[in-house]
């Protein structure tokens, strides 16, 4: 009803983190590391569909989102994740327990 009536305030979307398989066989692991990261209060965007990493991108701006969380085999293997810090470009390699 507010939509039809033009009443729908804007709302911008943010998300602090988004979380991507890089393989369908890891989305339990990316499910696993988004819970992680709620528990610790934090906003996540759970990508679980199988997208190409420019889609992952895009989808990045577009809820102006801080970081991105890859999960990828050889990293889920070591009990870790790859970070890249959006606004600089920086990526690194962090355990799941340490990630914050």
């Amino acid at each position: 009803m507010l939509k039809e009536k033009d009443l729908l305030p804007e709302l911008g979307q943010e998300v602090e983190n988004i979380v991507c398989a890089l393989d369908k066989d890891l989305q339990g692991a990316a499910a696993t590391v988004a819970t992680a990261l709620r528990d610790k209060g934090q906003t996540v965007d759970l990508v679980l569909e199988s997208k190409p990493m420019k889609w992952v991108f895009k989808r990045a701006a577009r809820v102006n989102a801080r970081r991105l969380v890859l999960v990828g085999k050889t990293e889920w293997e070591d009990g870790s994740v790859s970070v890249k810090v959006l606004s600089s470009g920086e990526q690194f390699q962090v355990k799941l327990s340490d990630l914050e």
